[in-house]
């Protein structure tokens, strides 16, 4: 009973601590005048990503690679499989800021990331270091074609600011603070309820703690179609998925070695794999999309997670 309370509790917090630190970063990106798809990719992404790097930090000091690992794989495949998909059902989008070189990129991360998994034994300090140099190149790639005009966007009227400025920065600390202590508070859960039901911690990783930290994507993501801001969507999983595999493990690894081998089986890094041309599809292929595709996405991801507890 103790865990459940641990994990519910730990949930809540991340994901009203992620509600406050994406209002109050976008607000206060608005108020510095910043371009929408980079408010998306950069700090809405970063933002809603802040869980997964507090768990992922936390759990690698902790020797929890399984959770470190699962939790990233685990939130990527959410975030495509279960947070779109929710949201394109409120309103499809047949328009993206996301260019095709944007999800080619991702594309080719992910494969790079799964070739890594499966032969390295773990994830160094060097490869933290890259993973992270990456990452700085891909958003100063951008801020510079936007200043160029090339991803030039005028802002909506649903884009107006929500906060002053001080609300926007206080609001943006609060979620942070949140953030860390549900991060603790989650771990400690997930650590209780592998070891009470036998399930191992990859599985609590890919689970219930990916889940629970993609709660702030799939919430901003619901609340942007309701809005009819549905082309920031894909722009936000964009930034939170290339921050999940290059700033968290990376950052994660510079602190502590992460195991990766073992870690994750075919089925795991198939799905990742699978996420990522999906997300091809969401961003170039737009006009194929529709409400049946829209379940059966959702379906698969449903049957993945049933296997994963089946299956362990």
């Amino acid at each position: 009973m103790t865990a459940v309370i641990y994990l519910c509790l730990g949930i809540a917090i991340l994901y009203f601590s992620g509600e406050y630190l994406v209002g109050g970063s976008v607000s206060l990106a608005k108020h510095l005048k910043v371009q929408p798809f980079v408010i998306a990719v950069t700090l809405v992404a970063f933002g809603t990503s802040a869980p997964e790097l507090a768990i992922s930090i936390n759990s690698a000091l902790k020797g929890l690679q399984g959770i470190t690992i699962g939790n990233i794989v685990g939130s990527n495949i959410a975030n495509v499989l279960f947070a779109i998909p929710l949201a394109y059902l409120i309103k499809i989008s047949k328009k993206s800021d996301v260019r095709k070189k944007d999800s080619i990129f991702l594309f080719m991360i992910t494969v790079v990331f799964c070739g890594l998994v499966i032969n390295m034994e773990s994830f160094d300090f060097i490869y933290g270091v890259i993973s992270l140099s990456i990452l700085l190149a891909y958003i100063f790639f951008i801020i510079y074609e936007t200043k160029i005009g090339l991803r030039k966007q005028n802002l909506n009227n649903e884009d107006e600011i929500e906060f002053s400025i001080i609300k926007s920065s206080i609001f943006s600390f609060l979620g942070i603070v949140g953030v860390v202590v549900g991060a603790e508070i989650l771990v400690h859960g997930a650590v209780l309820t592998a070891e009470l039901i036998g399930i191992s911690q990859v599985v609590i990783g890919l689970t219930v703690v990916a889940l629970g930290t993609s709660l702030p994507e799939v919430a901003a993501s619901m609340i942007a179609a309701y809005r009819g801001q549905v082309n920031f969507i894909l722009g936000a999983i964009l930034g939170s998925n290339l921050f999940n595999i290059l700033g968290i493990t990376g950052t994660a690894s510079i602190l502590a070695p992460i195991k990766s081998a073992g870690t994750l089986s075919g089925i795991d890094l198939s799905f990742l794999m699978l996420s990522s041309l999906i997300f091809l599809i969401f961003s170039i292929f737009t006009k194929f999309i529709n409400r049946a595709l829209l379940v059966v996405i959702l379906i698969s991801y449903l049957i993945y997670v049933l296997f994963l507890f089946l299956g362990f």
